[in-house]
């Protein structure tokens, strides 16, 4: 009895193993990329933070990352070559399909521990999606002759297609002040005092092209657009004014910029100024600013800091890319063969169908 308790359990033990080596593994053999590659679609490609990314996923992203490649070249890039001094074009393709796949991800990843979910709205908006390419197809069999192409299944791409939705929710939540998720008004106020971010509404002249007299006249305008701001009872009413003789399209919220991103002098001018100030004529780059400075919008830098807190996620996201599929498969090999592949399939989807109509 003992003997065949053991046994048991040496057996157990044994079928747990190959069921455990066999998930790795996959245990699916459809598409192109199995037929190219002979890596099974379910098998784990990679992980991200533990979480297996299927090869299928990779390989969706890698075909995207080279064929973007073959059009940027117009059709003549070679993969062996060096795009640096340490990587070729072919392992940057390879690199730069793993930090997709990291992004969506560690995306899925954020939206699990925030219990966020698609709505009821992003699953009709898909669904439409998709009869939109049904659509565009003409029926929904040759939509799936297309999906087929690609080389993944349907349900790959709804996963790949929903997850920009999943970013929205949880954007939706980060920037509303009762969730738990909202970063709060002095993570605001602190990344924007560490960027340097101004609030102010501004009017522009451009000097671009102009000949002295014309730089002249330029100026006097400018200042004169500083004089009725300064001396206006209503200043924002009459930066409206103004700004609807030189064309602009206003914002009540005005614009919040940071050095970086905007014309040095004039964000360095506008910081030195008090709430409510207006500006004389600043020289900047192209032409004469006015500006009147605001409070500065804190909420306007909310999305920004979103994304800034995401790439961290992306960047402290522990990547295990380390297994033999991953590191013995040629991204040059894989594009060629992936797009022979592609060509039959297509020659044997026309010839299906044309027979279908005779």
């Amino acid at each position: 009895m003992k003997r065949f308790i053991a046994m048991l359990a040496a057996t157990i033990l044994m079928v747990t193993l190959v069921a455990t080596i066999e998930t790795r593994n996959g245990t699916r053999s459809d598409g192109l990329y199995y037929q190219v590659t002979g890596i099974r679609p379910d098998a784990r490609m990679v992980k991200v933070n533990g979480d297996a990314v299927s090869a299928e996923e990779y390989l969706y992203w890698l075909a995207s990352v080279c064929e973007y490649l073959y059009s940027y070249s117009g059709g003549t890039i070679d993969f062996s070559a060096q795009i640096t001094d340490d990587m070729t074009y072919g392992e940057y393709a390879k690199a730069d399909a793993l930090e997709t796949v990291k992004l969506y991800a560690v995306t899925r990843q954020w939206a699990k521990e925030a219990g966020v979910t698609l709505t009821e709205a992003d699953r009709k908006a898909l669904q439409q999606q998709r009869q939109q390419y049904i659509g565009y197809y003409g029926s929904e069999e040759v939509y799936l002759q297309q999906v087929e192409l690609l080389g993944i299944n349907e349900e790959l791409l709804q996963s790949i297609d929903s997850t920009p939705y999943l970013y929205n929710n949880i954007y939706a939540l980060f920037s509303d002040k009762t969730s738990s998720l909202y970063p709060g008004e002095k993570a605001l106020q602190d990344y924007a005092d560490e960027m340097g971010y101004v609030t102010a509404q501004l009017l522009f002249i451009s000097t671009a092209g102009l000949d002295d007299t014309a730089k002249a006249d330029a100026l006097a305008k400018a200042q004169s657009f500083a004089r009725q701001m300064k001396d206006a009872a209503d200043k924002q009413a009459m930066y409206e004014t103004l700004a609807a003789q030189l064309g602009f399209t206003t914002d009540p919220a005005g614009l919040t910029f940071e050095p970086s991103t905007s014309d040095a002098a004039v964000c360095q001018a506008v910081k030195a100024m008090n709430v409510g100030e207006v500006s004389s004529v600043i020289e900047g780059d192209g032409g004469y600013y006015i500006a009147l400075r605001m409070d500065t919008n804190y909420d306007s830098l909310t999305e920004e800091l979103f994304n800034i807190r995401l790439q961290e996620r992306i960047d402290s996201a522990k990547v295990d890319s380390s297994g033999k599929l991953y590191t013995n498969l040629d991204a040059a090999e894989f594009y060629t063969a992936l797009n022979a592949a592609r060509a039959e399939l297509l020659a044997k989807q026309t010839a299906q169908s044309q027979s279908g109509t005779n």
